[in-house]
């Protein structure tokens, strides 16, 4: 029931308008032919770079809502032998847009600003690589986008942006070939 729970709370964050997401793929590999896979360790450049984004917390966060997702999928997490690696990266970039006057509006010289309005923001991306366990070699990648002033109003919607990010980037991804014999069905009595 907990399961169940927790995965409609994921499918509902999903359909948040505020992140926009793109994924991109080696067509010549086909990744759903895997089953198992594991981590590597974040960059240790990404935390001098970022270290507000690249903390225990956020990392705890953004790897539970990627396993949940993949063990839906069928994919089993491993600590050796793994088929494939993930690995994710945050960046963060100052952004401005430019919003001229009248606004439409055709006024009096008087009542015109004589200058426009320029305002300032924080533009999220939190890219997923998924990468083959023994080269390295990309197959496929994941990345979610959005305004951090929009989508996260307090700390604590921190949790519910990451999760709905990295649902909206799983939309796409494929489920194990090896999981679509067994049937999902959830009950409730």
């Amino acid at each position: 029931m907990k399961k169940l729970v927790y995965l409609l709370a994921i499918l509902a964050t999903a359909c948040s308008p505020e992140i926009r997401t793109y994924s991109d793929y080696d067509k010549e590999f086909d990744v759903s032919q895997f089953r198992t896979y594991n981590w590597s360790k974040p960059l240790q450049a990404d935390r001098e770079r970022y270290p507000l984004y690249y903390n225990e917390i956020t990392d705890q966060r953004i790897r539970s809502a990627v396993n949940d997702l993949l063990a839906i999928r069928g994919y089993v997490l491993t600590d050796s032998s793994a088929e494939f690696t993930l690995d994710y990266t945050i960046t963060v970039e100052e952004r401005s847009v430019f919003l001229p006057d009248p606004y439409g509006y055709m006024y009096w010289d008087y009542y015109m600003r004589p200058r426009p309005d320029v305002f300032n923001y924080r533009e999220a991306t939190l890219t997923l690589d998924v990468l083959k366990a023994p080269d390295g070699h990309l197959l496929w990648r994941g990345w979610a986008v959005g305004v951090l002033e929009v989508v996260v109003y307090e700390s604590r919607d921190v949790e519910v942006a990451i999760r709905s990010a990295i649902a909206k980037i799983l939309k796409d991804f494929p489920e194990s070939v090896k999981r679509q014999g067994v049937d999902m069905t959830i009950k409730i009595r």
